[in-house]
């Protein structure tokens, strides 16, 4: 990832990887941050952009950032928060949403989240497992999309490829599947790579294949 200059006028401090000396202790934060999915996926909290912000502050709890509030805190127009304020980024050859339009794209990704889990809620009972073709595919839609939308939109200066793989295990968590999306490092292989930047292009298809095969690789595991 690299911001992209000369979109706005200010020139943002960089926050593109993180400190080599923290690596220890953010495996750690995700281990705890991921537990912290689990329980919110087990009671069926409400999904919002304001959840996801926490688990972003968990992520990098303790790390050394160039500037503090980068942690939970999204790219806008917010003067509160002035090294964000167009603070614009290209994965690729794909450019995050721009800044200013971050808050109204995550509003639509809270409401369409929301809207999703309620049909889903209603369907499977807590701690169910999706049996049948029809009701499988529309959880690894909401998995696929979840991850995917975040990705789209990069909200944050860093680490939203960690958060948008806590929204997918959230997602799996809640009806019953087991997370399988790890968080740091990334999957590997290349399938993966090549679904989340087709993602950064708002085409989520391919992370719906991705996953249909991680999951159905890890129910036979344990099968």
């Amino acid at each position: 990832m690299r911001i992209l200059r000369g979109w706005g006028r200010s020139l943002p401090i960089p926050w593109n990887t993180d400190d080599p000396d923290d690596q220890n202790r953010i495996l750690q934060n995700s281990r705890l941050v991921l537990e912290q999915a689990v329980e919110s996926a087990f009671n069926r909290e409400i999904p919002s952009v304001a959840l996801a912000q926490e688990w972003h502050r968990g992520l990098f709890e303790g790390c050394s950032l160039p500037v503090d509030y980068y942690a939970g805190e999204v790219r806008d127009s917010d003067p509160s928060f002035p090294e964000l304020v167009d603070y614009e980024v290209v994965v690729g050859v794909h450019a995050g949403i721009r800044a200013r339009e971050v808050p109204r794209e995550l509003s639509r990704f809270e409401a369409r989240i929301q809207e999703a889990v309620a049909v889903l809620d209603a369907r499977l009972a807590p701690g169910e497992v999706p049996t049948d073709a029809g009701t499988l595919g529309s959880v690894l839609t909401l998995v696929a999309s979840a991850h995917g939308e975040w990705v789209r939109i990069h909200p944050f200066a860093n680490g939203n490829g960690r958060t948008a793989r806590v929204w997918a295990n959230w997602s799996l968590l809640r009806y019953g599947l087991p997370a399988m999306v790890r968080l740091k490092p990334r999957p590997g292989g290349n399938a993966y790579a090549q679904a989340a930047l087709a993602s950064m292009a708002g085409s989520h298809g391919p992370m719906v294949g991705v996953l249909n095969t991680m999951i159905r690789d890890r129910l036979s595991q344990l099968s």
